[in-house]
């Protein structure tokens, strides 16, 4: 159902735009920021990709990995201080990254099984 709201919002967005309306009175009538109109309008999806995790170098966000050992986040924050499982720093804010590959040797090593979503 929510597929089929977020079809009608972009036909919306589309229709208004085409009507002369701007970025700002289509948000303002929809309830979207003008940047989001402009997103729809130039084709741009919100829907993130998740990363194949057949490929050892994949990087994972401390969420994706969370969520495939089924574990909180700040735990693999706190093995990533500690060491257990090595992260990677990226961007302006530092953001860890884990390698997929770290998390099957780990799992490997601790003979887990990941869980599956």
């Amino acid at each position: 159902m929510a597929k089929t709201l977020n079809v009608s919002k972009h036909r919306q967005v589309i229709n208004l735009r085409k009507d002369g309306l701007t970025y700002a009175e289509i948000g303002r009538r929809l309830g979207m920021t003008r940047q989001r109109v402009g997103q729809i309008v130039a084709g741009q999806s919100n829907i993130k990709k998740k990363p194949d995790r057949s490929n050892p170098d994949a990087l994972l966000s401390t969420a994706e990995a969370a969520e495939l050992l089924n574990m909180h986040v700040n735990t693999i924050r706190r093995w990533s201080n500690k060491g257990i499982l090595e992260a990677y720093r990226v961007g302006p804010r530092g953001d860890r990254r884990i390698r997929q590959g770290d998390i099957d040797n780990l799992l490997m090593r601790k003979n887990i099984q990941p869980a599956h979503s």
